[in-house]
Formats: structure tokens, sequence, C-alpha cells
């Protein structure tokens, strides 16, 4: 892989879209959000709405935030180049689900999967992740907050093909990043996500200041985000 310190800076975790969950309370909200985005040097956002399979419908899920994204790239004069996305948790029988497709990163097959926060991971949810990676690629949200009590059994998805992203705020938590080691020397990382909700500028200043949190391996991160959304239809 070739890694330059030029590449495009990606945040690949984020709840800005007007109103598309409890991330931004509207218009307003979102426009001092990209504010945000823009002073850190952000290039793109992947825009990750919560998806929760028992609320929502994914053919009505994806026709709203298509609107919700066309809004806010619209008010935006100056903004990152948005890539639509979701973030959707993961559902006993999700594989099966009706229009799972369509809440992958538009023009790929990346699935941006919330895992659940029980203490107890079961076999049938490992397994059926296990057959999401022979369909999609699928990126595993924020990690950080599995590391501590399933770890093993991240190692275990990750070895079935799935991939990584971690939260900033992780990075600075020593107890965190002790345990997320594991996943970063081998690359298995392959995105930070600011998981932006509302006007946390504590939140962008971190994300601003990642770089000097993870060295040379920043870069390869953001590599690896690059070419992962090569592909990805962007506004």
């Amino acid at each position: 892989m070739t890694v330059s310190k030029k590449t495009d800076i990606i945040d690949f975790h984020s709840h800005i879209l007007p109103c598309a969950d409890h991330g931004s309370d509207g218009i307003e909200t979102s426009r001092e959000q990209v504010a945000l985005m823009n002073n850190a040097g952000v290039d793109t956002v992947v825009l990750t709405p919560h998806f929760y399979p028992h609320r929502h419908n994914a053919k009505a899920f994806a026709a709203k935030i298509s609107a919700a994204a066309e809004e806010l790239a619209a008010e935006c004069r100056v903004r990152p180049r948005f890539c639509i996305g979701a973030e959707v948790l993961y559902c006993e029988g999700i594989e099966n689900m009706e229009g799972l497709e369509s809440l992958c990163i538009r023009g790929t097959k990346i699935l941006l999967l919330e895992l659940p926060m029980s203490e107890e991971w079961n076999r049938t949810m490992l397994y059926e992740i296990k057959r999401l990676c022979e369909k999609y690629t699928v990126v595993l949200a924020h990690v950080d907050r599995y590391a501590e009590y399933h770890g093993e059994e991240l190692a275990a998805l990750i070895s079935f093909g799935a991939l990584a992203q971690i939260n900033v705020s992780s990075l600075y938590s020593k107890g965190t990043v002790k345990r997320l080691e594991r996943f970063i020397s081998p690359g298995s990382i392959c995105a930070l996500g600011s998981d932006l909700h509302g006007k946390d500028k504590k939140t962008y200043r971190r994300f601003a200041k990642a770089s000097k949190k993870l060295g040379d391996e920043y870069y390869e991160i953001m590599t690896r985000s690059s070419e992962l959304l090569s592909l990805a239809e962007k506004l």
C-alpha cells in the first residue's frame, strides 16, 4: 500500500443530517457541524444516521436520508464531500432483511454495522456476520466500545473478513488504546470517525489531533478509507 501524508482526511462515521436521527435537530445544527468539519480540514465525511431494524423500513429510510443529504448539501456553500450511508444496528436475521443493500454507502457494498452493547454475543450473531462478510464489505462501527469485553469475538469477526472503525475519542483513553493495539498493528482498522452528535467542539478538536496520537498509522488508516470509498457516490 502506498501511503501519502497528502491523503484525504475522511470522517467515516457522523450524525449530521438534519432530523435524520438524534444527531442533528435541524439545518442550523447541521450547518454548525459542517463548520466544525471544515475547521478540522476534513475532505470527505460519510453520513451515517442510525438505522434501527425494529423501527425503520430500509426503503423509506434510504429515501429520507437522501432528501436530508440533498438539503444539507444545498445549504452549505463550503463543505466536505458527502458520502451517504447508514449505521445499521445488528439484528438476528439481518442477512435476509429486505433492502439491506440500500443502507450501504452509496455506490459500494460497504455496510457500517453497529454491534449490540449486550454483555454476551451469541454464536448466531457471529455466524450471521460471517455470512454478511461474504456478501458485503462489513465495517464494524466504533469497535473501541467493545474491545474491553469482546476482544476475542472482535478478533474472530476480523478473521471472517470484517474491518474495523474506531472513534477518535477512544485515542484519549490509555486503557482503550492498549486494548486496540492488537487491531491497529495488523492493519485491521480501516477508518476513523468522529461519531459526531450535536455541536460538540471537543469531538472535533480531538479529530483534528488524531494524527498526533496515531503517527504514521493515521495516514495508513486514511489511505485505507480512501481506497474503500474510491467507488462511492459523492455529493
